[in-house]
């Protein structure tokens, strides 16, 4: 009773903007439903196909979340289509429509979420909504349940990770549902890009929750070095110091397309550390 509650507390706090995709062979059918669902409140069409050929590909292509789809017989394509559609990874909740109400058990078995019968009427078809944004709900609901589930099972291994004392030599960084442990010799420079730091390395970026003043602490200072306020890079993968002119510089890497800029105080300390 308390999950429902909750489920329902969250539709009513949470404008869902329905994206809904209409798909019927007959265009006077195409107008009323286009009418019919412009007067309902967050809702979005994503446009109108006389067949269910392109179905697959906008679905594809764009996120639907409402498949307003009329099936005139069981043996068409549309079924077949239904089918599909299932198998995408971001399937479209389907309501189906017919002038045949026998096609609701066919259309249940298929998974199809609601049936509306022909003529549409206006309140069966926002009831049919209605369920969508309750399943879409119950989804999201799921979803963050398992997202806070998993957040603290790798906030628990994060923290037995920093305990160990030869943190040092590996790198922990959270992402993904996982925590990567990067070597710091594979790390190639680590730039600050508002509240996370992007951390690249020999086998690809890293999203950290690090500052980079943490990171600074964290690294071997003996081969890590802070060019700039946004910057920390390996000095074993600059190639080239380049004068940008005006006591300015710009560090070339050997392994990444990234010119990264010293300021003038970070290159004095850049030329005293090097001997030049």
């Amino acid at each position: 009773m308390r999950r429902n509650r909750s489920i329902k507390r969250q539709i009513r706090m949470v404008k869902v903007l329905l994206k809904v995709l209409i798909v019927h062979a007959d265009e006077r059918e195409q107008i009323v439903l286009r009418y019919l669902l412009e007067q309902m409140k967050n809702v979005e069409i994503m446009g109108v196909l006389s067949s269910s050929d392109e179905v697959l590909i906008v679905c594809q292509e764009k996120k639907i979340d409402l498949l307003l789809l009329h099936v005139a017989e069981t043996d068409s394509n549309e079924m077949q289509i239904i089918s599909k559609l299932k198998e995408l990874k971001q399937s479209p909740c389907i309501v189906m429509l017919s002038k045949e109400p026998q096609y609701a058990v066919q259309a249940y078995d298929l998974g199809v979420l609601d049936f509306v019968p022909e003529p549409i009427d206006q309140n069966r078809l926002e009831k049919a909504l209605y369920r969508v944004k309750t399943q879409l709900a119950h989804q999201e609901y799921i979803e963050k349940i398992v997202q806070e589930r998993l957040k603290e099972k790798v906030n628990v291994l994060f923290n037995k990770c920093q305990s160990y004392e030869d943190y040092a030599y590996r790198l922990p960084v959270r992402g993904r549902g996982k925590i990567s442990l990067l070597k710091p010799d594979d790390i190639i420079y680590c730039e600050s890009q508002g509240k996370k730091v992007n951390i690249c390395t020999l086998d690809g970026n890293f999203s950290s929750n690090y500052t980079l003043s943490e990171l600074e602490n964290r690294l071997d200072q003996g081969y890590f070095f802070r060019a700039h306020q946004a910057f920390i890079v390996n000095l074993n993968f600059v190639k080239e110091i380049v004068n940008f002119g005006e006591g300015s510089y710009i560090l070339r890497l050997n392994v990444s397309d990234k010119d990264i800029m010293l300021s003038r105080s970070r290159a004095r300390q850049l030329r005293k550390k090097l001997g030049i």
